[in-house]
């Protein structure tokens, strides 16, 4: 039988600094988190601290471990099996190099039969992965990155690490990933399942494939599938090394928002000829098929998920790594983080591609939680190289980790890239339309890696498997065309900064990136930034330390200041940043997600759900787990039947040409050289005209009733007739309820749209404000939250912005509420032990 001895009693140090020593007993660590835990270094994330560490990234660090092994027998082998070393390592064992390693994404396994003892000493000595970067990057010459240092771009390792605009650079080195020695006669090196799946979804048939090291006569591989009960479907015995399993009416795989998640369970064996076990491994399977569905459409074309024949609204985020030092990432927090997307109505996450192939637990918790994942190869905001000994790393990456995770149900699509074709665009001024036979001597030869040698991998390896050649991609420019594949938004809290109520002007087919910057929460703010700086100002040098963003202040506070009352009082901006971020995410989610009905918009991903450590950025959940108000915004805009409102005015009295340029052309040329303001000094009458709709998720009509009033923010009191009727709400689309009817203008007013369903039950409503809020005054809300046990019961004699509970370690089941008279919100509030805290906007 396979056994497996991981080697968990490590001893490090810098190896020329005996000072710096220690020893930990762990599967995996690098050498901050060693550091750390020997009281050698403060704690990276808090205050300015990390300014201070950056000497480490420059130090040779050495990790030893001692382990005994018996004697080789006859026909045993012995392999130490490397899962992940960070980065530029060397390997020795007892005296003798086995490996040197350059990628931090590959896996090893090395023979190591003839050098066994039964005392033995293992060390990998760890180079400097900044210094090695900047080294290639003097050899081999300058090319074009966003973000973090420029030696990343030949270094084959996570490219946060290098920095980012939300993230440090802490140059992580040491045995990220477990090592272990695994000694066998024979074993199961990989198992590949392709399922045929009927047109009709009734039948299915497993064709299994299953490769042994090394092939021995006599050996026999036995493969059993169960059902999802645990219930045996079939054994078989495998014939030359496969073999067919079929299934009839297999339980389908869904994502949570369209049904459940069934896994069954493959069980292989391998035997001696005696019928001895000599090793056995299993695998999660999931019944689905998933599309991606380009059909043409009036302009360009659509780009949306169809998930077992439903078509599907993505409605998610983009995932980038949840720490700096990843050996701290468990099982229960990658659980706990995708609990929390679950939560918030998310059906996709997409993982960022200059992160990692996450670790196995991230996609089975995926798998069972009913979440798709969009992957993207590691490659992210630049020029990368394309020598042979950069493409052989590469092919080989991708060939381990296509492998790796090929099996997840939850995997829907494998992406090229993240930005690298807007780097050749806007960076590189490459020509999009050049012959094939000029890519790989032009100035993005990158586009071979892209286009051919990635898809080639993906389809070799995984026949079937969604590809696209990189996010964004698609259209003349092959990144910023709206109407073909997917783009990425970044003209709101950014570039040509567009309110963020035009995002609804600004539709795509697929939006995989975008978002509002925010702070974390405020006990985050304290416990973090500061340190034991006393200065904890909003504009304080240890405040701004933990922005990251390049010229943040000029984004951030346009964006508030615009919308919003400012204030730069610790909470009270904390606050305020939290809600534009709220606001802008829900017009966003809300006006794209009507598009759906023409399948003109297929998704929405925003960047992103959390942080690396604690930071303001554009995450919705910040490092601690704790939401912000976009966690909250977002999640009532993707329920699986919602109602929306749109609220335009008829004229605007301040047009900015360029604004309207870009809402009006399909990519982002269209309105570069647009002049961007006009004065017209022009004092129009508020004339709007407003629509209200419901979006439905389900595969079935919906019999709802909708109520639609008009309620005066000052008094409370509503100002027109309510609108009153019953609504057949077509399934996987937008119904309409109102469309284009003259708005409330004559005093500042609210409109309410409320569904119920035929039980009387409130299912949806959605509240829309007249804009800009910073023009609204209130007074005196009469707000009322009726604490019962966990329940809070809310009401308002007028109307409420922005009701905000702040107590820490309490999971609000809604938050961030616009309150409105004639109703009583519920929100259940488990953990709540303490006074129960708030604030909103204008108190």
């Amino acid at each position: 039988m396979l056994t497996k001895q991981t080697l968990t009693s490590w001893n490090w140090r810098d190896a020329a600094d005996a000072s710096f020593a220690g020893r930990l007993d762990a599967p995996t660590t690098n050498i901050h988190l060693d550091l750390l835990a020997a009281g050698l270094i403060p704690d990276p994330f808090v205050g300015q601290n990390e300014a201070d560490l950056q000497w480490i990234q420059h130090k040779t660090w050495v990790y030893t471990t001692n382990f005994k092994a018996a004697p080789v027998a006859t026909e045993e082998l012995a392999d130490l099996v490397f899962e992940g070393l960070d980065t530029f390592a060397t390997v020795k064992l007892n005296g003798s190099e086995i490996l040197r390693t350059e990628n931090m994404f590959i896996g090893h396994r090395v023979d190591v039969r003839h050098l066994l003892k039964p005392e033995n000493e293992l060390e990998i000595t760890f180079e400097s992965a900044y210094d090695k970067g900047e080294a290639l990057r003097a050899k081999y010459g300058d090319r074009i990155c966003w973000n973090g240092h420029y030696g990343r771009i030949y270094v084959r390792k996570a490219q946060y690490h290098f920095g980012w605009d939300w993230g440090p650079s802490f140059m992580t080195c040491g045995p990220w990933k477990p090592v272990s020695l695994e000694r066998y006669t024979s074993r199961i090196d990989d198992i590949h399942v392709d399922i045929d799946l009927a047109d009709d979804f009734t039948q299915a048939v497993l064709k299994i494939a299953i490769d042994v090291e090394p092939k021995v006569e006599h050996h026999s591989v036995e493969v059993e599938l169960k059902r999802p009960d645990g219930s045996v479907i079939s054994t078989t015995q495998a014939v030359n090394g496969s073999t067919s399993i079929p299934v009839t009416q297999p339980q389908l795989w869904y994502p949570h928002t369209h049904g459940a998640q069934p896994l069954y369970q493959l069980q292989v064996w391998l035997r001696s000829a005696a019928g001895r076990v000599l090793h056995t491994k299993a695998q999660t399977i999931g019944f689905r098929r998933v599309e991606l569905i380009q059909d043409p459409l009036k302009e360009g074309t659509s780009f949306y998920f169809r998930v077992n024949g439903i078509p599907i609204f993505a409605g998610g985020s983009n995932w980038i790594p949840g720490d700096n030092f990843l050996p701290r990432m468990t099982p229960d927090r990658y659980k706990r983080w995708i609990e929390i997307a679950v939560r918030g109505n998310q059906n996709m996450i997409r993982i960022w591609g200059g992160g990692i192939y996450e670790d196995d637990a991230f996609y089975a918790e995926c798998d069972r939680q009913g979440v798709l994942v969009w992957q993207d190869f590691l490659f992210a905001c630049g020029n990368y190289p394309t020598d042979k000994w950069f493409i052989d790393s590469v092919t080989e990456e991708a060939a381990q980790n296509i492998r790796r995770l090929r099996s997840h149900p939850s995997l829907a699509i494998w992406a090229g890239n993240n930005e690298d074709y807007q780097v050749a665009n806007e960076g590189l001024k490459h020509d999009m339309q050049m012959p094939e036979e000029q890519w790989a001597k032009s100035t993005f030869g990158a586009r071979v890696t892209y286009e051919r040698t990635l898809p080639d991998l993906v389809q070799k390896y995984s026949p079937g498997a969604i590809y696209w050649p990189g996010s964004p991609f698609g259209g003349v420019d092959n990144n910023s065309d709206r109407t073909i594949g997917d783009v990425h938004i970044w003209n709101v809290s950014s570039g040509m900064l567009l309110p963020y109520q035009r995002y609804p002007d600004v539709p795509a087919r697929f939006i995989s990136e975008f978002g509002m910057i925010s702070c974390p929460s405020v006990a985050t703010v304290k416990e973090t930034f500061f340190g034991d700086d006393e200065d904890q100002h909003v504009q304080s040098k240890s405040f701004e330390f933990h922005n990251k963003a390049h010229g943040y202040e000029k984004r951030m506070f346009t964006c508030i200041g615009e919308s919003v009352r400012m204030s730069f009082e610790l909470e009270p901006f904390v606050y305020l940043s939290q809600l534009v971020q709220g606001e802008a995410m829900y017009y966003a989610y809300r006006g794209w997600r009507r598009l759906f009905e023409g399948r003109e918009c297929g998704g929405t991903l925003v960047w992103q759900l959390g942080d690396s450590w604690p930071v303001t950025s554009w995450a919705i959940v910040d490092h601690f787990e704790r939401p912000k108000m976009a966690y909250y915004t977002i999640a009532r805009a993707m329920r699986n039947v919602g109602t929306g409102i749109s609220r335009k005015l008829k004229v605007n009295p301040r047009p900015n040409h360029q604004h309207e340029a870009f809402c009006n052309g399909k990519i982002k040329a269209d309105a570069a050289g647009v002049i961007a303001h006009a004065t017209p000094h022009i004092y129009p009458k508020r004339e709007s005209i407003f629509s209200v709709w419901i979006a439905n998720a389900t595969t079935d009509i919906q019999t709802l009733k909708s109520r639609v009033r008009f309620i005066s923010i000052k008094t409370g009191k509503e100002v027109r007739d309510a609108v009153e009727q019953i609504i057949e709400a077509k399934a996987t689309g937008t119904t309409d309820i109102i469309s284009d009817a003259e708005g409330p203008e004559a005093e500042p007013t609210v409109i309410v749209s409320e569904i119920y369903d035929a039980n009387g039950v409130l299912v949806s409503h959605d509240v829309d404000w007249p804009q800009p809020l910073k023009h609204l005054t209130f007074p005196d809300r009469e707000l009322k939250v009726e604490v019962r046990g966990e329940d809070l019961i809310i009401s308002a004699a007028r109307p409420v912005k922005g009701l905000w509970f702040t107590n820490v370690g309490v999971h609000f089941s809604d938050n961030a509420l616009d309150v409105v008279p004639g109703q009583k919100l519920r929100v259940v509030a488990p953990g709540l032990q303490e006074g129960l805290q708030w604030r909103y906007y204008g108190m």
